[in-house]
Parts: C-alpha cells; structure tokens; sequence
C-alpha cells in the first residue's frame, strides 16, 4: 500500500508537464505564425516631406 500513494504522485507530475509542454508548444506556434505573417506583408513606407524651418522672432528682426 506505500507505493500506491508515491505511483499517484508519478502520476501527477506528468500529468502536470503534458499541458505545460502544450502551452509552451501553442505559444511558439503562435510567435511563428505571426513572425511569417508579419515578413510576407511589411509595413507600406510613407515618405515623409521634411519640416520647413520656421524663422524665430529675432532672425525676423534683422
């Protein structure tokens, strides 16, 4: 009767790495799947016209 309880605790160890391992597995499909989709459509680049200098009040004066 004294390995009945050990054998239980086996038991739940592994049962406890099986959705663990899952979710670890879940996850690096999901960074994957984003990573892939994310190189097959990159962002648009918008160029961008650059500011114009604005005169301060003392380069109006002279």
């Amino acid at each position: 009767m004294s390995q009945q309880p050990e054998k239980n605790k086996k038991g739940i160890k592994l049962s406890l790495w099986i959705p663990v391992t899952l979710a670890f597995i879940l996850l690096i499909a999901a960074w994957t799947t984003l990573i892939v989709i994310a190189k097959k459509h990159p962002t648009e680049i918008v160029p961008l016209e650059e500011p114009v200098a604005q005169q301060t009040t003392t380069d109006q004066a002279e």
